[in-house]
């Protein structure tokens, strides 16, 4: 085991993500077991609707992102990309692209709440999938209300002109999966979707860790 590793969990040992519980990860057997009634089924789609949904936004699942995203507690991240990498459809379906782009946050809502939670969550599974992942590429250069206070018909305008894409040099002709949190009515990744393939990217995937 990496030394500093060990030192660290030591110091912050891991915590079951769900029940609290020490000593068996970020997820310990028991939750990971209940947590096998929200895993999504994702059905058969077109290649140009290529979608992974994780869990169903239901309950326990909509309780624990509304506490990660709202609540300041960062380190939910853990049990999110943990839930992800434990699961053999969700990484076959990740390790199909050559990189990996979680969807931005404006500037300003950034620093309010100190961190990316889609982000925090692709950078671990990024790193234990060996995917690259880029953070430089899609920029959120308008700070909108939520897309989850909006009424359905609302989210697709909220989200024109909101995006831009940098450094299209990086994803040319590239295979490319969309990282976000949340998917309701898919506008957001649709929109990006739409601009990065416009932008010279190859294919371009969609996954969310819930579906609404």
């Amino acid at each position: 085991m990496n030394f500093l590793k060990y030192v660290l969990d030591f110091i912050f040992p891991p915590i079951c993500g769900i029940c609290n519980q020490l000593g068996e990860g970020f997820l310990c057997k028991n939750c990971e077991k209940e947590l096998q009634n929200y895993l999504y089924k994702n059905e058969k789609q077109e290649k140009e609707d290529e979608r992974f949904h994780l869990l169903k936004y239901e309950e326990l699942i909509r309780n624990k992102i509304i506490t990660y995203k709202f609540e300041d507690k960062n380190y939910l991240c853990h049990l999110f990309s943990t839930l992800i990498l434990h699961q053999k459809e969700a990484c076959t379906f990740l390790k199909q692209y050559d990189m990996i782009l979680p969807i931005p946050i404006h500037a300003k809502r950034k620093r309010e709440r100190g961190y990316n939670q889609s982000e925090l969550v692709a950078k671990e599974v990024a790193k234990a999938l060996n995917i690259q992942i880029q953070n430089d590429i899609l920029l959120k250069q308008k700070n909108t209300k939520p897309q989850s206070s909006l009424k359905r018909e609302d989210r697709l305008k909220n989200v024109q002109g909101v995006y831009k894409i940098k450094n299209r040099n990086k994803i040319q002709e590239k295979s490319i999966v969309i990282f976000d949190d949340i998917y309701t009515t898919g506008a957001t990744t649709k929109q990006c979707r739409k601009m990065l393939k416009e932008a010279g990217a190859k294919r371009v995937g969609i996954f969310t860790i819930a579906k609404d």
